[in-house]
């Protein structure tokens, strides 16, 4: 139970930490995949758009806490479970390989947390788009709460669950798996047995671009099926392939993998840290 409280405020702050840089390259990211009328070219031109119309807090940071929030559910239930899922396989599938353990728990971790990211990242995708058709609006969390619920019933908050569910659970075997095996190759070459931070570091950055990079296209369609209870899932693959081809399951990429890299690196490093922190007390 300690060890559990310990990995507890180690993800919660963690979260906290990674929310808060990665969010801004977020709200671009859900408006170039989304991208309503076409109004941006690209990356560039949507930066510039959001910043000169809408500022910094009402346009890179608007919908900001409802994911801070879910950032420290999700990182709650991302590593205590993915922390006891691989424990109990340690001590039930003793002959199992340690990288088949990494995944297996990885992959249990992400399904976990995608029930608690998908209502979470409806409303934050939602909030993001608003001031795209409405200058002024002035839609909160709460009220865009409740108009989903109003208009869609409680379970409308949990519209793109099996997008969310599919993007997480592969997703949580890449970024546990790469961050594992990348700490460890890591570690093994560091013959003047420096500082481990840039293991943490560097470790986190590197599973954050697998991850975002590995799962880009479902991430697409789950940002389009939440913002428009209209679209299925289906519906939302053929237009975007009748729309862009290929290309445009991959819209926001380059924002989304800069973003992946430092908001990784902190969410590993104050994870590892705050842990051992606490654990020397």
């Amino acid at each position: 139970m300690e060890e559990v409280v310990y990995e507890l405020s180690a993800s919660a702050t963690a979260g906290m930490l990674g929310k808060l840089v990665e969010f801004p390259f977020d709200t671009v990211k859900v408006r170039l995949q989304t991208n309503p009328n076409n109004i941006f070219a690209n990356t560039w031109d949507c930066i510039k758009y959001t910043y000169n119309y809408e500022g910094i807090t009402k346009g890179f940071y608007k919908g900001v806490s409802s994911p801070m929030l879910g950032a420290i559910l999700e990182n709650a239930v991302l590593f205590v479970t993915y922390g006891q899922t691989y424990k109990y396989l340690q001590s039930h599938n003793k002959n199992m390989a340690d990288l088949n353990k990494i995944i297996i728990s990885g992959g249990v971790a992400g399904s976990f947390a995608s029930f608690v990211l998908t209502p979470v990242e409806l409303v934050k995708c939602k909030l993001q788009v608003s001031n795209l058709t409405n200058i002024n609006n002035n839609n909160t969390v709460l009220k865009t709460i409740s108009e989903t619920i109003r208009n869609n019933g409680v379970q409308g908050l949990w519209k793109g669950q099996s997008s969310t569910f599919l993007r997480e659970s592969i997703g949580g075997c890449i970024w546990f798996s790469t961050y594992e095996l990348s700490k460890k190759k890591f570690k093994n070459i560091d013959t003047e047995n420096t500082s481990r931070q840039w293991h943490s570091l560097a470790s986190g950055a590197l599973a954050g671009i697998m991850f975002n990079f590995s799962i880009f296209p479902v991430d697409t369609i789950k940002s389009l099926v939440q913002i428009d209870h209209s679209l299925t899932v289906s519906k939302a693959l053929r237009t975007v392939f009748a729309q862009n081809g290929i290309a445009g399951f991959y819209k926001g990429l380059g924002i989304t993998l800069a973003r992946a890299a430092p908001a990784n690196a902190v969410i590993f490093y104050t994870f590892d840290t705050v842990k051992g922190f606490l654990e020397q007390l």
